[in-house]
């Protein structure tokens, strides 16, 4: 599941990630659109993607602590 890998990667590399007001971007390329809130996430690329609701939350909670650690990093 794509969703998991992604998921996997932030936790394992947070690095490889930036995060902005709208967007999730790894270093390959994928992108996350986060601007809407929860509710409106999905993936932009590679390729357009919805993502279930479970997955959305397990999202959130991952880009939460993206965050964090960005902020901690700095």
């Amino acid at each position: 599941d794509n969703l998991n890998v992604i998921l996997h990667n932030m936790a394992r590399n947070p690095d490889d990630w930036r995060l902005d007001e709208f967007h999730a971007h790894h270093k390959s390329g994928v992108k996350i659109w986060i601007g809407n809130g929860v509710f409106g996430y999905h993936i932009e690329k590679p390729e357009y993607q919805e993502i279930g609701l479970i997955e959305k939350f397990k999202l959130h909670r991952q880009l939460k602590l993206l965050l964090e650690n960005k902020k901690t990093a700095s």
